[in-house]
């Protein structure tokens, strides 16, 4: 049975908690909104908590005095590219929401400056542990916007990331892309990758930040932690233009969050004119990554993709 409802949670304030037998998530409605919460019904948290709010950013020379970004944790949605400070608009007010028989839409605002609005439908499957969400994001400002929907899963520390690389067979021409930022090392331990699969484990003695992203052809990615996992999928689009030389997907690391990111492709906004990005998430119990081998991998992929 779907149950929707209010709730206070810890330093969160108001959220709406929407739940069926199996699974539940908690969406911030006072601030963000961010996805917070999401886990099997009775298990851990698979999302990253910003309880002491350590993590923040001062956007104050584009937004306002004394203005502050927050990561919170959780799911959000950003544009991309991404632009310090302009991306890290102060999503710190509440947001307005509205409910159907089986989930909800939030909209914030339209962001001051960058006249872009943001929103995220949620529908939760009655029967499974499964979600599907909309992002939206509109251009409300006279200028042209060129970007892409970027979705960002901050998850719960100690778990790994999987992927499984491209395999299509173009013959003569290339069939994948790594893209590697600036401080990422290619020597980093929790980065693994294969002939197959690539994962990225996070771990809080790592002593830099780590981040790669790849055409992701399968469109799906794996985040495994506590023996649970929660597997996203976003559609690839042959032949479109994804950002940041041709990524997809996106996975970032630090000493205190993994982030699981999709992107849709690119595309100019005139006044008016909307970009739609779809994720679906679903969960799975009793799932563990024992070895980073091929063979072990693929036994653990196979019952994920």
């Amino acid at each position: 049975m779907i149950s929707i409802k209010e709730i206070a949670y810890k330093n969160y304030g108001k959220c709406l908690a929407i739940s069926n037998d199996f699974m539940e998530i908690f969406v911030t409605v006072d601030i963000g909104p961010r996805i917070i919460k999401c886990n099997l019904t009775g298990k851990d948290n698979m999302m990253f908590e910003d309880i002491e709010r350590c993590f923040s950013e001062d956007v104050s020379s584009v937004f306002g005095m004394d203005k502050k970004w927050y990561i919170y944790g959780g799911h959000r949605v950003w544009m991309s590219p991404e632009s310090f400070p302009v991306t890290y608009y102060p999503d710190n007010d509440k947001v307005v929401y509205s409910t159907f028989a089986n989930g909800a839409e939030f909209t914030p605002s339209a962001q001051a400056v960058t006249g872009i609005q943001i929103s995220m439908r949620v529908e939760i499957a009655e029967n499974e542990p499964k979600l599907k969400l909309t992002h939206k994001i509109t251009n409300t400002k006279k200028e042209p916007v060129t970007g892409s929907v970027w979705c960002l899963s901050v998850m719960a520390p100690g778990g790994t990331a999987l992927a499984a690389q491209p395999c299509e067979d173009t013959g003569l021409l290339a069939n994948r892309s790594l893209i590697i930022w600036p401080y990422t090392s290619m020597t980093d331990r929790r980065m693994s990758i294969t002939d197959k699969y690539i994962t990225i484990s996070q771990s809080k003695d790592a002593d830099c930040n780590l981040k790669i992203g790849f055409n992701n052809t399968l469109g799906k990615t794996a985040y495994i932690n506590k023996g649970q996992a929660l597997v996203k999928y976003s559609e690839y689009i042959k032949g479109a233009e994804y950002p940041d030389n041709g990524c997809s997907t996106e996975i970032f690391t630090n000493t205190l969050f993994e982030e699981v990111e999709s992107l849709s492709p690119v595309k100019t906004l005139a006044r008016g004119e909307s970009i739609t990005h779809t994720e679906e998430w679903q969960l799975f119990d009793g799932i563990e990554i024992s070895e980073k081998t091929d063979d072990a991998l693929s036994k653990t992929a196979s019952k994920l993709f």
